[in-house]
C-alpha cells in the first residue's frame, strides 16, 4: 500500500515539474491559481526561391508535333455545290458588290466612271488606256474599254487604237456587243493653226433594227472627217470642220458641219 502511494506521489511530482516547464502558474487576488502556456519560438527552415532560378521546360517536342499536324478540313468541289450557287448567286459573279442594289436605287448613275491611264514608253510613244461607263436613265447606257498608242514628233502627232464593250437601249434591254477601231492625225504648221483628221469604224449587234443608235451622240459611230482650229488666246481656240457619219438605215455617209470651242489649261482640255 505504501509502495503504491509512493509511486503515485512520484508521478504527481514528475507531472508537476513537466507542467512547470510548459505552463506558468499565477496566483490571483482571489487566491485562485491560473495556468497559462509559455510562449515558444520555433525556427522554420524554408528554402529561398526567385523567378531568376526558374528554368522553363523545352518546347522542341511540341514544335515538332505542330509542324506535323495537318488539319482535317472538308473540301467541297464545284461539282458538289448546288446548282444555284454555281449560276444564280450574285456572290460568285466578278466584281460583286453587296451595296450595288442599294446604290442603283438611289441613282442609276451611281456606278458610272471614266478612268484614264497613260504610260510613256519613250520620248515619242505613249500607251493610253481608258474605261468608261455611262448610264442615261430611261434611255440606255454603255460600258466601253479603249486602248491605243500615241506617237508625236515635232508638229505631228498620231493616235491609233481600238475599243470594245457592251451597250443597251430601250430597243435592246439585254446588253449588246460593240467593237471598233479609230485613228486621229494632228498637224500644227504654225502657233495659231492646227489641222486635224480622224476616222472610226464601229460595229453594233443588230444595228439596223435599233433607231436609238442614230440619235445618241454619246455612242460610237462609223465616221470620217477633218477640221481646222484657230488660236484666239493661249487658253482658248475655235474650231470648224466637217464630219461624215455612216447612216445604217440609208446605207450612206451623211455630212455634219462642225463649229466648236476648245479650252486649254496646261494638260486640261475641253473640246475635240
Amino acid at each position: 500500500m505504501r509502495r503504491g502511494l509512493f509511486i503515485f506521489m512520484a508521478w504527481i511530482c514528475v507531472v508537476g515539474i513537466q507542467a512547470q516547464s510548459d505552463f506558468s502558474f499565477i496566483l490571483n487576488k482571489e487566491g485562485k491559481i491560473i495556468v497559462l502556456p509559455k510562449n515558444k519560438t520555433y525556427e522554420l527552415n524554408i528554402p529561398k526561391a526567385s523567378y531568376k532560378t526558374f528554368t522553363p521546360a523545352g518546347t522542341r517536342d511540341i514544335d515538332i508535333k505542330l509542324r506535323e499536324f495537318t488539319p482535317d478540313i472538308p473540301h467541297t468541289s464545284l461539282q458538289e455545290r448546288p446548282m444555284d450557287m454555281q449560276i444564280s448567286s450574285a456572290a460568285y459573279q466578278p466584281f460583286f458588290n453587296v451595296y450595288t442594289p442599294m446604290l442603283r436605287e438611289v441613282s442609276p448613275m451611281a456606278l458610272d466612271f471614266n478612268e484614264t491611264y497613260m504610260k510613256r514608253l519613250n520620248e515619242s510613244f505613249d500607251l493610253i488606256a481608258n474605261g468608261v461607263q455611262y448610264t442615261w436613265p430611261g434611255v440606255g447606257g454603255m460600258t466601253i474599254m479603249n486602248g491605243g498608242i500615241s506617237w508625236h514628233s515635232g508638229n505631228w502627232s498620231l493616235y491609233g487604237g481600238g475599243f470594245g464593250g457592251r451597250f443597251f437601249s430601250p430597243f435592246n434591254p439585254s446588253p449588246g456587243i460593240t467593237a471598233g477601231a479609230n485613228v486621229l492625225v494632228e498637224y500644227q504648221p504654225t502657233d495659231w493653226l492646227k489641222l486635224k483628221g480622224w476616222g472610226q469604224y464601229a460595229y453594233y449587234a443588230d444595228e439596223y433594227n435599233n433607231p436609238h443608235m442614230l440619235s445618241n451622240p454619246f455612242l460610237y459611230h462609223t465616221q470620217v472627217g477633218g477640221s481646222m482650229e484657230f488660236k484666239v488666246t493661249d487658253n482658248f481656240w475655235m474650231g470648224a470642220g466637217i464630219n461624215y457619219e455612216y447612216n445604217p438605215v440609208r446605207r450612206k455617209m451623211e455630212p455634219q458641219f462642225l463649229v466648236y470651242p476648245v479650252f486649254k489649261s496646261g494638260r486640261f482640255k475641253i473640246g475635240m
